[in-house]
């Protein structure tokens, strides 16, 4: 007797094919429930598997450690003409959907699909009434919380350290059922990644501007407000920190982009971002602009248009935001974009880009013209350098500024600011009184 396939019952040949069939067990979990006959070809011809002693416990323990929220799927054996067929009887979770290797499934007809990170997001809500970061994390225990990141957190967010770390979690909704919840792994724990999939930043220096040839890459695994730390450290190794004239003894150094508005960025990809997708948070700077990625779309509602004006806050990851809401790196106003945009136009720098594609939200910062034409400054003396740096903070310098603030004549401050000109790095603006020097771009040639 043959048995066919439906959107109820599957055929596996083999044993070999338990990854698929542990697909198949969170497919059906989330439809309607449904079997998976083991020892049955795709046509229904039972072929039979030869069976251990332990083979259906085996299985039985295989697909609830591959399995989010653990399936127990009933594993039973049949005899069928001298053919053992093994018979995989799944029941519909309640708590839906059901996750295998990282990744949700719904049986569609007679094939396994991957949901949508908005259907997700809606069955989650609908069964559960939680969102992914508030659901129990599969394998995390009290034991595996680390104390240490505990402490870290409470001083970054100035509260008392003593605190037990039980009552931490529980004062912040991060127990269900007294187990943590997918945010502690990522808040509290060392390598987020054994719990959640690719929860890490990747962070990459290109040569020139596309995604070709690396200059520096490295990869940042930790809990996620390392993963912030390490992130920024890398941009500013990356970027040019340029000192700049104050009038006292010591410089300001003023990053190539502004710093609140990349920390902005950074914080809320992690934040923010899908974690039941695939892929990572990164940051990729390249000659021309930095960009930062995460996986995971606007929210339902939310236009990349109304990022640039006063918007509602919607986060993707409530519980993970409210921690870090307490450990001062956001705000519960909707305000982050708002931000980055302000800084960006504070530097006098082009408007952010925010972009909503490839299952992937963007911020990308461009420089200007001036700031991406790269000057050789070992061919001019100290004071010109000096010079330089007035410019990129003031836009403009004239002979009588360049001899006050270098204390030199002004003969001397026509003499240095010519010869600026004459290797055309600076032009000229106007004439007699009225005359100043830009960096060439701003400048306007008679």
């Amino acid at each position: 007797m043959k048995m066919s396939e439906s959107e109820t019952t599957e055929n596996k040949l083999s044993l070999s094919e338990r990854k698929e069939i542990a697909e198949s067990v969170a497919a059906f979990a989330t439809a309607s429930g449904g079997i998976i006959r083991i020892g049955v070809k795709d046509g229904g011809e039972v072929v039979g598997v030869q069976v251990g002693n332990r083979t259906l416990e085996d299985l039985a323990n295989y697909i609830r450690n591959n399995t989010t929220p653990p399936q127990f799927p009933s594993v039973s054996l049949e005899d069928s003409d001298n053919s053992a067929v093994i018979t995989v009887t799944v029941e519909e979770s309640p708590v839906k959907p059901v996750w295998a290797f990282g990744r949700p499934l719904k049986r569609v007809g007679r094939t396994n699909q991957r949901l949508s990170p908005d259907e997700t997001k809606r069955l989650m809500e609908v069964t559960t009434g939680r969102t992914w970061d508030a659901l129990p994390c599969p394998g995390l225990a009290m034991i595996d919380v680390d104390r240490d990141l505990v402490e870290s957190f409470l001083g970054r967010a100035q509260q008392d350290i003593a605190s037990s770390t039980e009552s931490v979690l529980k004062n912040m909704n991060l127990l269900v059922n007294g187990a943590p919840c997918n945010a502690v792994a990522l808040l509290f724990t060392q390598n987020p990644g054994r719990y959640v999939v690719e929860a890490q930043v990747m962070c990459a220096r290109f040569l020139g501007t596309d995604s070709v040839q690396f200059l520096d890459e490295r990869s940042f695994a930790g809990d996620v407000f390392s993963q912030l730390d390490e992130a920024l450290s890398f941009v500013t190794r990356n970027t040019r920190q340029q000192p700049v004239i104050t009038g006292r003894p010591e410089r300001d150094i003023v990053p190539e982009y502004p710093a609140e508005a990349v920390r902005e960025a950074i914080t809320n990809a992690i934040c923010h971002r899908d974690y039941t997708m695939t892929g990572t948070v990164q940051v990729r700077i390249y000659d021309d602009r930095l960009e930062v990625w995460n996986p995971g779309m606007l929210p339902a509602g939310i236009v990349v248009e109304e990022l640039y004006r006063e918007h509602p806050s919607r986060p993707r990851n409530p519980r993970l935001a409210a921690a870090m809401h307490r450990a001062r790196l956001i705000e519960h106003w909707g305000t982050g974009t708002l931000r980055i945009v302000r800084a960006c136009e504070s530097r006098g720098m082009p408007r952010p880009e925010f972009v909503s594609a490839m299952g992937s939200f963007i911020v990308r910062f461009s420089k200007s013209a001036i700031a991406s034409k790269w000057i050789d400054e070992s061919r001019f003396t100290q004071r010109q350098r000096a010079a330089l740096d007035y410019l990129r903070e003031h836009g403009s310098i004239t002979t009588g500024i360049y001899g006050r603030v270098l204390g030199v004549s002004r003969r001397q401050a026509l003499n240095d600011l010519a010869s600026m000109a004459d290797s055309g790095t600076i032009g000229r603006v106007g004439a007699g009184r009225s005359a100043h020097y830009v960096l060439v771009g701003d400048a306007v040639h008679d």
